[in-house]
């Protein structure tokens, strides 16, 4: 049976590749309905801060009284600050002996090829949005950027639209971090969790015409997780917006510097 549409009948990725589908088709619309609800907002906010100013001035000036405790009339922060996962994404790693040292949920995210390979030199690839990482349509095959461990391989039940395969560079500028291919791919058969592999070595095939594409980028070491969710860059709105994430953005300069084509930052 053909791999593509064998993959394509099992309920899970039917399901994921209609939530694709949707988000695809939505993506416009709901940029659309966020500019008009922020126009919407707009005057609200202003009349809020009329309102704060009304009770903080007389406290301020007058000198008598209670004064108003800042929380009650502050709005809360949107978004929390950043994480130590942040400030580690924008500082060098630690060195020890003259080689960097990385745990399972830290990475350097170095844009630099020294070692690594394009891993889209065996395909032909049309580049598409930046998100969590770069999202391409085509075909062909999909090689390890540099010499590295397998540590995650799933076809179904992922939370992506389709596969997800996952492997931790062993050497190179990004020593210790974790690189993901999902949604439209196919895993080598040979391939098993555990196994190494070689900078250069195909670890994947591209399904043609894939409904949801293939996305490619820096993984979390974390069951199927990214490494933009885990540092918190990532959420359903954004996704719906097109925005890219820092580690997105990082991933495709590092496709660039490897001679592949980066992605489109569309949204945000």
């Amino acid at each position: 049976m053909d791999a593509a549409r064998d993959l394509a009948q099992l309920d899970p990725w039917q399901e994921s590749l209609e939530r694709s589908r949707a988000r695809r088709n939505q993506s416009r619309a709901s940029r659309r309905r966020g500019r008009r609800t922020r126009r919407l907002l707009a005057p609200l906010g202003a009349a809020f801060a009329l309102a704060s100013l009304a009770v903080t001035l007389p406290g301020l000036f007058g000198g008598h009284g209670a004064q108003p405790s800042l929380a009650a009339v502050q709005p809360a922060p949107l978004r929390p600050g950043p994480s130590p996962h942040d400030v580690a994404f924008a500082v060098a790693p630690p060195q020890l002996g003259g080689a960097a040292r990385h745990d399972s949920r830290t990475c350097p995210l170095v844009t630099q090829a020294t070692g690594y390979v394009n891993p889209l030199r065996d395909a032909k690839v049309t580049p598409e949005r930046i998100d969590q990482g770069v999202d391409y349509a085509g075909s062909g095959r999909l090689s390890a950027i540099g010499a590295g461990r397998i540590t995650h391989l799933a076809t179904s039940e992922t939370g992506w639209p389709g596969a997800f395969i996952e492997y931790r560079l062993s050497s190179g500028p990004d020593q210790g971090c974790y690189v993901y291919y999902a949604e439209g791919v196919i895993a080598a058969r040979y391939l098993q969790v555990g196994q190494t592999v070689s900078a250069g070595q195909a670890i994947a095939s591209i399904i043609p015409d894939y409904s949801s594409g293939i996305e490619i980028g820096w993984g979390a070491g974390v069951s199927t997780k990214t490494y933009a969710a885990e540092l918190g860059q990532w959420d359903y709105e954004r996704d719906a917006d097109s925005v890219p994430t820092r580690t997105g953005r990082s991933f495709s300069a590092l496709i660039a510097a490897l001679g592949g084509p980066p992605g489109k930052a569309e949204g945000g």
